[in-house]
């Protein structure tokens, strides 16, 4: 394995889900993404590689992912039928890693599943312990960025300057799924300039055009600017609103008939529409 880098074409889908029996009944655990990782040659397979996708903490993550492999681990054990015949095959590596969105708190550092658990310590060295692989990406460093050459390294980005506070500022480069881009980050920060841009990105790949993060950054200008525009309207409508009723109260106050304040507020209200 070169420098344990992962390849797409290495990559194929794996079953997601397993199934466990609890109180007598049987039930279902799905895991986000799982890959069977194998040689380009897809010869020798190396791992089953099980990414989870947070975006809050999750104190029990360690159980879970026990329970995942746990169940991808069982799975290997049934005999296979090859030629007609019965055999076991070598299990393989069952490796899963966590991808932590969350850019306010950071995960906390005891994750090991005996980290959740209360051992008394003379047990503790005849327990197994399994760790959590934990990739807090919010909290990479910037060099550690510039090593993602997809359009994650955008989604790093984006969560690195939410967790600074900085101002979005994407690096230039290709995109090579704009529409997907923009629907996650929209899913991740709830911000509307980033719901505007997924129409225009679907525009420009009905186009053909080929994405570009700075055609993306006018996107998000543009949805922006938008923004600002009906914010002021509406801040103005809601101005005129609370004058007039303001100026009702006045009148009221001073004991004018309520038909000539209506009469007042139908003929002003009519005034600030035109």
């Amino acid at each position: 394995i070169e420098s344990l880098r992962v390849k797409p074409e290495e990559l194929t889908d794996a079953k997601a889900r397993t199934v466990y029996k609890a109180g007598g009944e049987l039930r279902e655990q799905e895991r986000d993404v799982p890959k069977l990782w194998s040689t380009t040659r897809g010869k020798t397979l190396i791992c089953l590689l099980g990414l989870e996708n947070q975006t809050t903490i999750d104190t029990y993550m360690a159980l879970r992912v026990l329970g995942y492999d746990a169940g991808d681990y069982r799975l290997q054990l049934a005999p296979v039928t090859e030629n007609g015949r019965r055999r076991k095959k070598k299990p393989h590596p069952v490796l899963t890693l966590v991808l932590y969105f969350g850019t306010k708190h950071r995960w906390p550092r005891r994750r090991s599943v005996l980290d959740r658990l209360t051992v008394p310590e003379e047990l503790r060295r005849f327990c197994s312990d399994t760790p959590l692989n934990v990739f807090e990406l919010a909290y990479l460093t910037e060099e550690q960025e510039k090593l993602f050459k997809s359009d994650f390294r955008y989604v790093v980005h984006l969560l690195r300057q939410d967790r600074l506070g900085e101002k979005l500022d994407m690096p230039e480069g290709d995109v090579q799924h704009a529409v997907e881009l923009m629907e996650l980050f929209f899913s991740l920060t709830g911000d509307n300039q980033f719901k505007a841009a997924i129409k225009k990105a679907q525009d420009m790949e009905k186009r053909g055009e080929a994405s570009k993060m700075h055609k993306i950054r006018s996107f998000l200008t543009e949805a922006m600017n938008d923004g600002i525009a009906i914010g002021e309207a509406r801040g103005i409508d809601i101005g005129r609103a609370r004058t007039l009723d303001a100026a009702a109260a006045f009148m009221r106050e001073n004991g004018m008939p309520a038909e000539l304040i209506s009469k007042f507020k139908s003929s002003f209200a009519g005034d600030m529409q035109r």
